[in-house]
């Protein structure tokens, strides 16, 4: 916050400000701004003390008595909602105490003017009676003072009531101080009096500090008042934010079933806010990486059966060679070799060749693979039963016209291509065999992502509703952030950019 100097350059640059928040509407707090320099222009260097409290706290009779005089009516009902002030004697008029009506009251010009007189004053002072001091309203207006940044000042007043055989004053003032450090305020000066005779009464002490306010020097008087005017500017831009913060703390409410205390505990929800998303997110993705890396394994240790599958042993073989050869042009059956008795070897060849070779597929590679792969679908998490019944379609027809269709005629003539011809063979089985594979692990990769998903489906609205939560906290925090820039430029003399 930049520090001004002088009446004159406090004059200007809080006379825009006012000006500035006048136009947007708010003519409250813009009054306040030209009360405050009006007073710095009309009665120079003096220090205002506000004096607040509960009703019949006795702070009209406590201000009569600093003043020894009798210029404050006093009474059983409020009658008025104007702050009074009176100059305390002995300063030169260069302390002002002003009488407020009580914080209780449940008249609204009451607290309306309760609540002009806090920006007009340089300290507070909370008059509690003695009787009350533990009052939830005189602690929470002594934090709200703390936390604002004023000078406070906590009287205990009427302590001509307390009577010395129920309890030791000495035990009475740290009874005090304790409430006072169990709510988290630190005042200034605690001071204990009363307006009748007590040994206890600390009004002269009271008196006397309120008198040495008088000392405060022309720069200090100056920060005093600067002080005051920020706290208008501040509360004019919360006012003036004040439909954008509702409905961002309606959100927070409406996410939490409360909001955050300050901006302290909004820093700390959101940033838990965040994780809590983020973990929930990160559930999801492991979940997701976890399905795609265990059927990653499993498509490989498929893979893996098929091509390890022994489908053409040495007799297998054996049978393939002989049918192969049959197909050669030289190669003729019988005495007088017939053409038809050669196509019937041919074809006898290849039947022995087909019947062995689907035996091998069946045993060694169909049924082997079936039930590995039941296996695993049992096992894993998103498995269904349903999806092992799509086995049955994993076959393979292999007839005579299959094997034949194999066959390379231009490599007949080689003396090694029957090996080589079993070997292809072999290769389009299992080739076949792995296409078929591949159509039923994408369909099933398919299927078990819906699953998951179904199964995520709590996981998911557990990430919207955190999605809202952190949404909401984001708005208010936005609209703090506004706040502050708001502050930032008006302090340097800029139009905030709206």
């Amino acid at each position: 916050m930049r520090v001004l100097t002088d009446n004159q350059q406090l004059l200007v640059h809080y006379g825009r400000i006012g000006q500035w928040i006048k136009e947007r509407g708010d003519e409250v707090h813009a009054e306040r701004i030209d009360e405050v320099l009006a007073e710095l222009e009309t009665e120079g260097v003096a220090t205002s003390v506000a004096f607040c409290g509960l009703f019949s706290a006795g702070k009209s009779s406590l201000i009569n008595a600093l003043c020894q005089s009798r210029d404050l009516a006093t009474g059983a009902i409020p009658t008025t909602a104007e702050v009074r002030a009176v100059t305390l004697p002995g300063t030169d008029g260069r302390v002002r105490l002003l009488d407020t009506p009580g914080v209780d009251s449940t008249d609204e010009a009451h607290r309306e003017a309760t609540m002009n007189a806090l920006h007009r004053a340089d300290v507070m002072v909370l008059v509690a009676d003695y009787q009350h001091v533990e009052a939830e309203e005189n602690l929470e207006l002594l934090r709200a003072f703390f936390e604002e940044g004023k000078r406070i000042v906590f009287v205990v007043n009427q302590v001509d009531k307390h009577l010395d055989f129920e309890l030791d004053f000495a035990d009475f003032r740290a009874h005090v101080e304790a409430s006072l450090d169990d709510y988290g305020i630190e005042v200034e000066h605690i001071y204990y009096t009363s307006t009748t005779a007590s040994p206890h009464s600390e009004l002269d002490e009271f008196r006397a500090w309120l008198c040495g306010l008088c000392d405060t020097d022309g720069h200090a008087h100056i920060a005093q008042v600067q002080k005051r005017l920020d706290s208008v500017v501040r509360d004019a831009i919360r006012q003036l934010l004040g439909v954008e913060r509702d409905a961002a703390l309606d959100e927070v409410r409406a996410a939490f079933g409360t909001e955050p205390l300050d901006a302290s505990e909004l820093e700390e929800w959101l940033a838990r806010a965040e994780a809590e998303l983020q973990d929930v997110e990160d559930e999801i993705e492991r979940d997701l990486e976890e399905q795609s890396e265990t059927a990653r394994t499993l498509r490989e240790a498929w893979v893996r059966t098929v091509e390890l599958a022994q489908l053409a042993p040495y007799e297998t073989t054996e049978k393939g060679r002989m049918y192969v050869e049959s197909l050669r042009p030289d190669f003729k059956v019988g005495f007088l070799r017939s053409a038809a008795k050669t196509a019937a070897e041919q074809n006898r060849r290849a039947e022995a060749f087909v019947l062995d070779l689907t035996t091998r597929l069946t045993n060694y590679l169909l049924v082997p693979l079936r039930s590995q792969i039941a296996k695993d679908i049992r096992q894993v998490a998103w498995g269904r039963e349903q999806w092992v019944a799509q086995l049955e379609g994993l076959s393979l027809e292999v007839d005579v016209d299959y094997v034949r269709n194999v066959v390379k005629v231009g490599a007949l003539v080689s003396s090694q291509y029957p090996y080589q011809y079993v070997k292809d063979v072999v290769s389009r089985v299992k080739r076949d065999i792995l296409g078929q594979l591949g159509v039923l692990v994408d369909n099933w990769l398919v299927e078990a992502q819906h699953e998951l998903s179904n199964h995520q489906a709590d996981k998911r609205h557990r990430i919207e509703e955190q999605r809202r939560k952190v949404d909401a906290l984001r708005q208010v925090e936005a609209v703090m952030r506004k706040e502050e820039t708001w502050i930032e430029a008006l302090d340097r003399g800029e139009v905030p950019n709206e």
